[in-house]
């Protein structure tokens, strides 16, 4: 089996965060859990059922095509290839797959003996009628798997071919960060989308509980009595409960109400430390100022690379860290550091050079500065405040950015229109290559994050030999695609902020590169 590991490595700080196109909503109840034993630490060992505390931005229905990945998934589908407890991509439905004919060719093969929740089989045809379905309605991601042409191969595998070349091939079909292509559905969910709302029918570990849940405040889960991996049903039932507030889900953990805490909390990590429970970092990501106008068709100064460039050289990201808070470092390149292309000596990347931004200024005809707008989510507080600092800083070289705080959905509708030249969210760089090129760069995977449809040669250049990579030269294909991206300052990373799990005598694992876990596998600890 030929697994392209090396593109999403899951040792390690190499991890992102998913990309959340919406904000979602949900509520907590003031009714809690009963905890089983007096304390937290008995809890979690005596007890049958494992309670997870999810986040507020949670999904609010079942339409695996409407939303982004969650426990809520995992739980209740197999995915054709899956996250294992080191967070590297294991087998799942497809048993094994390889890569082939440059990259354009990704063929699985198809494991046999696994069932469905309902009694029925799971077959390469249930495989290929999945994959078409999500091919056929409109989703979050389907600008991924929409040109992909998806057919029998064999009796029991199914090829994808993409129109051109295409690596990660794993996260896109797993049950990582990108929007559950790879979970397959049954017949009878497939007969009646409609259900798919309001129910699950995968071949996963668990059943969903509508009669023990509350959609919006917690959802109970049950073992699948036809799963075939009975090792990864280490629970009686497992409760996702969903807490707006980080404190709360602190304290829950601390009542013994939850055994994980995947609401985390970047503020909180010392308390939790302190009372001894695990943290485990599940993704980072980077505050980053995305320039969006290069041609300079909105702010015609950013049509200038030098003005972009001077822009990077004016920001101190030292002080703008610790000005947004513990355990958030300064990012001075587009790959987060320690990802794979990522070059400590990288020779474009951002220093802090006030006198250096000041002549880039001048030489490219801006010796007074320039006004613009900035667009930031108002529902984003950690980017909220990193601007603020970067504001101060840009405006002692004469850069007058005056910011628009918009709430999360007229930020997308507005940049999406063209009407502010630049934005900024704390999810604008994930680190994942190819994730990153796909997302931020490449048509049609670019559509949400480069409204001006931005094109550069040098930067198509680098593209193609990462997506045309082998295994012996992909990270150099990485680092080469990390500096082009740096140099054109496209992205004005500022720093980057980690997000945390905390835990209570659970054995977590690893996240895979876009933050998920493999909750299936979650057991207690001995």
């Amino acid at each position: 089996m030929k697994v392209r590991k090396q593109f999403w490595s899951g040792g390690g700080p190499r991890r992102a965060r998913r990309l959340t196109a919406t904000v979602l909503t949900g509520t907590l109840a003031a009714v809690g859990l009963a905890a089983c034993g007096g304390g937290a630490s008995s809890s979690s060992s005596s007890t049958d059922t494992l309670t997870i505390a999810i986040p507020v931005d949670s999904p609010t229905s079942f339409q695996l095509n409407q939303e982004c990945s969650s426990p809520m998934f995992q739980l209740a589908y197999e995915p054709l290839i899956r996250t294992g407890l080191d967070g590297e991509y294991e087998p799942g439905i497809a048993e094994s797959w390889e890569y082939s004919e440059n990259n354009t060719v990704f063929t699985m093969k198809i494991r046999d003996g696994i069932k469905f929740a309902d009694g029925t089989d799971v077959t390469r045809d249930s495989v290929l009628d999945t994959l078409k379905y999500y091919k056929s309605v409109p989703g979050l991601n389907d600008g991924y798997i929409k040109p992909w042409k998806v057919t029998a191969e064999g009796d029991d595998s199914v090829k994808i071919t993409s129109p051109n070349p295409f690596i990660g091939m794993e996260s896109i079909l797993g049950d990582s960060g990108n929007c559950n292509n790879g979970l397959i559905i049954s017949a009878a969910g497939l007969k009646d989308p409609e259900k798919l709302k309001t129910a699950t029918f995968g071949a996963g570990p668990y059943v969903y509980e509508p009669s023990e849940s509350e959609p919006g405040d917690h959802y109970t889960y049950t073992p699948n009595p036809n799963y075939y991996d009975k090792s990864r049903q280490n629970w009686k039932k497992v409760v996702l409960r969903v807490m707006a507030d980080q404190n709360t889900a602190l304290n829950a953990l601390a009542s013994g109400q939850i055994q994980v805490d995947m609401a985390g909390g970047t503020s909180l990590v010392g308390q939790a430390k302190d009372k001894g429970y695990d943290v485990t970092v599940m993704r980072k990501s980077a505050i980053a100022m995305m320039l969006w106008d290069r041609s300079g068709e909105v702010t015609k100064a950013l049509g200038d690379v030098r003005v972009r460039r001077a822009m990077a050289l004016a920001l101190d990201r030292e002080a703008i860290a610790k000005a947004v808070g513990p355990d958030v470092t300064p990012q001075d390149q587009f790959t987060l550091t320690d990802y794979v292309g990522y070059d400590a000596d990288l020779p474009s990347k951002y220093a802090y050079d006030v006198d250096e931004a000041k002549s880039l200024l001048s030489e490219a005809g801006y010796p007074d500065g320039f006004s613009m707008t900035l667009e930031v989510n108002s529902d984003d507080p950690a980017a909220t405040t990193a601007v603020a600092a970067a504001v101060d800083q840009l405006g002692k070289i004469g850069i007058d950015l005056k910011v628009k705080a918009l709430p999360n959905t007229s930020f997308f509708t507005d940049f999406a229109e063209k009407k502010y030249s630049a934005g900024a969210v704390s999810y604008g760089l994930y680190g994942v290559l190819p994730g990153d090129a796909y997302r931020l760069y490449k048509s049609p995977f670019s559509d949400v994050w480069n409204p001006f449809r931005s094109v550069d040669p040098e930067i198509d250049k680098a593209y193609d030999a990462l997506v045309t990579s082998t295994d012996a030269t992909f990270e150099d294909a990485a680092k080469q695609f990390n500096e082009a991206m740096t140099a054109k300052v496209w992205y004005l990373p500022i720093v980057t902020i980690p997000q945390f799990v905390f835990s209570d005598g659970i054995e977590i694992g690893k996240a895979e590169p876009m933050g998920q876990f493999a909750i299936t596998a979650w057991k207690p600890k001995n």
